[in-house]
């Protein structure tokens, strides 16, 4: 943009703070409200989202799912460390070309 003034220069980025403060007091109220109706599980998943962060697997990993044994199969071992570094891998939304 250009502005004739100093002033002018002011006055827009007065306007720009004001706006951008009125925009995180909306989205702390929603993320408020959201907070107060969603399961602990569910905000996890959000936070993630939000974070740039893919959702953690369907509950596979939900400690209190898991069965009491130190047993490990071979088989566990593949998927577990796929689904454990996807989850730290910054989350893309598929295009739709």
């Amino acid at each position: 943009m250009d502005f004739k003034t100093k002033d002018e220069h002011i006055a827009f980025l007065e306007a720009r703070v004001e706006s951008l403060e009125q925009a995180l007091e909306r989205r702390s109220r929603i993320h408020r409200m959201i907070q107060r109706q969603v399961c602990s599980d569910d905000l996890l998943v959000i936070s993630r989202i939000e974070s740039g962060l893919p959702p953690l697997p369907d509950q596979a990993y939900d400690i209190d799912l898991w069965p009491e044994t130190t047993d490990l199969t071979s088989a566990d071992v593949e998927q577990t460390m796929t689904d454990l570094w996807r989850s730290l891998q910054p989350f893309e939304e598929p295009s739709d070309s």
